[in-house]
């Protein structure tokens, strides 16, 4: 089930990030008068819809690993996601990472390889 853990947890996170692509690219107004422009931009948008896909096939496994494991274990996977999200973000959409960003970055590491291991 591990692997599958982790598969879940990447696939949520390539998600978010083709969310980020495709955020980058809307011009997004909901008030009542923009509302359904907006929804259909989204909607009209593959980055977007990719990323909502990939969220759904994550969904799907993540229902499969709960029924096989404790919460208690998989749901500290879930933040492998973050260290993910930090080098895409550093290296591809170039966000400045703190020191701090990247020191809570490790210790979520760490926290991932005790819960891993027991």
């Amino acid at each position: 089930m591990l692997g599958l853990t982790i598969i879940s947890v990447l696939l949520g996170t390539m998600g978010q990030l083709l969310v980020k692509v495709g955020a980058t690219h809307l011009e997004l107004d909901f008030s009542s008068a923009h509302l359904l422009q907006s929804l259909l931009a989204i909607a009209k948008n593959l980055p977007v819809m990719s990323g909502m896909a990939l969220y759904g096939l994550s969904f799907i496994l993540w229902v499969k690993v709960l029924s096989k494991v404790e919460l208690s274990y998989a749901y500290p996977f879930i933040s492998l996601g973050y260290i993910v999200i930090l080098c895409f973000s550093c290296f591809v959409f170039k966000e400045s990472i703190s020191v701090s960003r990247a020191i809570g970055t490790l210790l979520i590491m760490v926290g991932v390889v005790f819960v891993a291991g027991s």
